[in-house]
Order: structure tokens, then sequence, then C-alpha cells
């Protein structure tokens, strides 16, 4: 790692470890390991012995191993050879490599307006002049 508060900002779930939760990363996450709850983070990086299911939230997310449920990805998602994928995916730009696998619905642009929570619009006062 070259900038060493990156490190701070950072997680690594090794190979093996299963760990359950919500999890918020300011930078970045590489799962090698299980993670079986929510994850949200600037980048995250599924090895090919990496698994998570939950729902996925990032800038960044390059996929070589398995996410389940929903995830959403603000900038690019890439699906690797090894990678697979089965849910809800919202993405802005996608790459899939020959091998990839992706299961579910596919929806391109920021997450669906109908999962994001719904403001009431403010209606004028009818008895105010």
């Amino acid at each position: 790692m070259s900038n060493p508060s990156d490190s701070l900002e950072s997680v690594v779930i090794g190979d093996g470890v299963v760990v359950k939760g919500t999890f918020v990363v300011p930078s970045k996450a590489v799962v090698n390991g299980v993670i079986e709850g929510d994850l949200t983070a600037e980048e995250v990086l599924i090895g090919t012995t990496g698994k998570i299911s939950g729902r996925i939230s990032a800038k960044v997310i390059d996929v070589r191993g398995e996410l389940h449920n929903t995830i959403i990805s603000e900038k690019s998602l890439i699906v690797r050879s090894t990678g697979r994928i089965a849910g809800k995916v919202h993405y802005v730009e996608i790459e899939i490599e020959k091998g990839g696998e992706i299961e579910g619905s596919l929806n391109q642009g920021p997450e669906s307006p109908l999962s994001a929570p719904r403001i009431p619009p403010v209606l004028p006062d009818p008895n105010h002049y």
C-alpha cells in the first residue's frame, strides 16, 4: 500500500474468515472470506474465495468471487471470469469478462427510485393566502 492512511480506512477479510453484520468502510474492502450482512465502501474487491450475502454498495465493485442479494455500484462494476452475481444489480458502467455470470435483474443508472425513500410533495395550504 502506497498510502499509509488508506490502510487505516480499509479492511481485509481473509480466506477462511466468516463475519456477520453491517460494515461501513471509508476506503477499500478486500474480501477473500465470507461476509453475511451489508457492506458499504468506496471500493470493494471480492477475491476468488470471497463471498458476500447481503446488500453491497460502493463506487467501484470488482468481483472474482460471489455476491448475493442487492448490489449497487455507483460508478463501475467489473465481473471477472470467476465472478458470480445473483440478485438485483444497479450499475452505471459494467464490464463482464468471458465466464463471468450474473443472474437476476440489471438496472443501469443509480439505484431505482422505487427502492429509495420517498419524500412526499409539499402542497400549498389552501387556507393560506
